[in-house]
């Protein structure tokens, strides 16, 4: 294989691994999230935090670094709004 595919391979599986664990620790946060609001009695959604990301987003990154975040960002918070309703 081209060494500098493999490079950038290797590259990939390191910050993948760093993007895991960083999931993981939204997990815990979200799951924590989600009991408050359920014990207090608040939806899952919330509008202005799922816009206040996206507009974060927008005002942080270009309009392809931006539209690519955006898409993985709406599987995340899907998946957020799944767990904070169980």
């Amino acid at each position: 294989m081209n060494k500098d595919i493999q490079k950038n391979r290797d590259k990939i599986d390191i910050i993948d691994n760093q993007i895991f664990d960083l999931l993981i620790d939204r997990l815990d946060a979200v799951t924590t999230i989600g009991y408050i609001k359920k014990e207090e009695g608040f939806p899952v959604l919330d509008q202005n935090r799922e816009n206040a990301i996206y507009a974060k987003i927008d005002a942080k990154f270009s309009a392809i670094e931006a539209d690519f975040l955006k898409n993985i960002y709406q599987s995340i918070i899907t998946e957020s709004k799944r767990v904070e309703g169980k």
